[in-house]
């Protein structure tokens, strides 16, 4: 069974953004293996808000980023824009000989994170592993990594679930635990692009706010984009841990990108809009013309959620508060491995006929 992570969320906060390049002393050393479009290139051209690992690392003043693993040297060429005093290699050996870093990210595609984890725990002193998702290609491999972490138990691994750094998904956990709603009864998720590709990050956006999916069953497929990978996209409802039920309706990607949620509670609603960028607060009240019934108001609304901070420069400053302050981590392995489990429920609900699947 995957534990739920256990974070007060009186304690837990949104990571300040840095907004300054490097100053002063420089505390923690970091390197960067794959350099693909979240390790650097989402932010080639450079952008206002970091996107990439690259970029994060170097806004944030008690980061030096020193290093860089690529295939090819045009990915060097790019690396230089964003972190120009940052050393390019092309050989993971050599760079992990050459450096003694505190922070290691892995960005690699995912059928060699296993190789290259392996290779980063047994050849460096990285106290911690910013570790992309999927962590593996496949759950018995994920399972795997878990029990060579286990070995290792002296480093942190932080899985990128990017939502977990945002600061709605903050506001909403906070909301929903703090019982300031009631108890919850119903969720209604809207998404596309594949229960492993945007699935991975809703299932696992549920689990951090709400509670976790216990059992699932697949109504439809809904073509998208990612058919051709073959991860499948898939509307299912799902019943989660203390009761609540849920929907999730999948859209095709072709027509619009979507990715919602709606919490349904006893004494109010919470609506995550436009991928997190708008947050809407909804109370009850008596209604005005029915005795005995109430209805929704907006309490509140949050809105440009996503230019006002970034969800990965958040990550490193919350990597800096483990490495400093102990802060306990807020994305761990199993954490990392669960979007894994739903998916493989989903399709084992799929492959018999729209069955009932636990999530194990």
């Amino acid at each position: 069974m995957i534990l739920m992570n256990t974070i007060d969320p009186r304690k837990w906060r949104v990571f300040r953004p840095f907004c300054q390049e490097n100053e002063g002393e420089v505390m923690y050393q970091a390197a960067i293996i794959g350099l693909g479009n979240i390790g650097l290139q989402f932010d080639i051209p450079r952008k206002a808000m970091p996107q990439s690992h690259a970029l994060a690392y170097m806004l944030n003043p008690d980061i030096e980023l020193a290093a860089g693993v690529g295939v090819r040297q045009e990915q060097g060429d790019k690396l230089a824009q964003i972190a120009p005093n940052a050393k390019f290699y092309t050989a993971l050996p050599a760079m992990l000989q050459n450096h003694k870093l505190d922070i290691v990210s892995i960005c690699t595609p995912s059928h060699v994170r296993s190789e290259v984890l392996k290779a980063v725990l047994e050849n460096s002193e990285a106290k911690v592993i910013f570790l992309e998702k999927p962590v593996a290609v496949s759950l018995r491999e994920a399972e795997q990594i878990a029990a060579m972490l286990d070995r290792h138990r002296n480093r942190t691994v932080l899985v990128n679930l990017s939502r977990r750094w945002s600061e709605g998904a903050a506001q909403i956990r906070e909301a929903v635990r703090s019982g300031r709603y009631g108890k919850l009864k119903k969720v209604h998720l809207r998404y596309t692009r594949g229960i492993y590709n945007y699935g991975s990050h809703l299932f696992d956006l549920v689990r951090f706010t709400a509670g976790a999916m216990e059992q699932v069953r697949v109504l439809e497929q809904v073509p998208t984009n990612l058919d051709d990978r073959e991860d499948w996209t898939y509307s299912f409802t799902f019943r989660m841990q203390g009761g609540a039920t849920g929907y999730a309706e999948a859209f095709d990607d072709r027509d619009f990108l979507i990715f919602e949620m709606d919490l349904y509670l006893e004494h109010g609603k919470i609506e995550m809009l436009n991928t997190g960028d708008e947050i809407r607060f909804y109370t009850t009240e008596r209604h005005a013309m029915l005795n005995g019934f109430r209805n929704l108001v907006m309490e509140k609304a949050e809105t440009g959620l996503l230019s006002k901070s970034s969800n990965i420069q958040n990550a490193a400053a919350h990597i800096v508060e483990v490495l400093r302050d102990g802060a306990a981590p807020i994305s761990s392995i199993e954490d990392g491995i669960y979007p894994m489990v739903v998916a493989e429920a989903l399709l084992k609900s799929r492959r018999n006929g729209g069955a009932e699947v636990n999530v194990r």
